[in-house]
């Protein structure tokens, strides 16, 4: 799954970047809606919509860590990085 300009380099096409980044934008916002509606409301809610809370909280929480999970997985950026030390190559365009 590599586009055509980035295959010398074996990387994850820009759309599986673009679905992970909004898989975790989806976990962040749930976990911001979450905790939004607890702090503002949360002395007067009752038992079970306290509870929808808490799970939109820990939904949005495994959907941010299985998107960094994925991503860490699929991109490995830790392989491939930049050495500051080492001139860069000069490009033919």
């Amino acid at each position: 799954m590599t586009d055509e300009t980035n295959s010398q380099q074996d990387q994850p096409s820009k759309l599986t970047h673009y679905g992970l980044a909004m898989v975790g934008g989806a976990g962040m916002t749930l976990l911001i809606l979450g905790a939004s509606l607890g702090v503002i409301y949360g002395a007067v809610l009752d038992a079970e919509t306290t509870h929808s809370i808490g799970l939109a909280l820990v939904l949005g929480l495994l959907l941010l860590i299985l998107s960094i999970g994925f991503w860490l997985g699929w991109a490995r950026p830790f392989e491939r990085f930049d050495d500051i030390n080492a001139p860069a190559e000069p490009e033919h365009h």
